[in-house]
């Protein structure tokens, strides 16, 4: 069970990482965002208009926002796993132990 533990610290270091990485690259995209409508970078008619040039002008920063949320789900997946393989290990020692105790009894 010892593994499992350390393989769920493993996971939750992952997926915290992967949650910081996402939140910058979404914050980066928001600043970058933020600046290209100030400057006149993105300007449009409508909504539609300027979320479609912002996606053109900005594709790096809208690519990063994908790749990270991507690796967050991944590590989410990951930390899921590991827990339930922990449970699962709980569960084994404790039939194992039922098991010597009714052995030894």
């Amino acid at each position: 069970m010892e593994r499992e533990l350390e393989n769920l610290e493993k996971a939750l270091a992952e997926y915290a990482s992967a949650q910081i990485q996402h939140e910058r690259a979404r914050e980066a995209l928001e600043l970058a965002r933020a600046t290209a409508l100030l400057s006149g970078v993105i300007v449009g008619k409508n909504a539609e208009e300027r979320e479609a040039q912002a996606r053109t002008t900005l594709a790096e920063q809208y690519q990063a926002v994908q790749v990270t949320q991507e690796a967050l789900t991944w590590a989410r997946t990951r930390l899921e796993m590991a827990r339930e393989r922990l449970s699962v290990a709980k569960i084994m020692q404790g039939v194992n132990d039922t098991a010597h105790a009714a052995s030894a009894g």
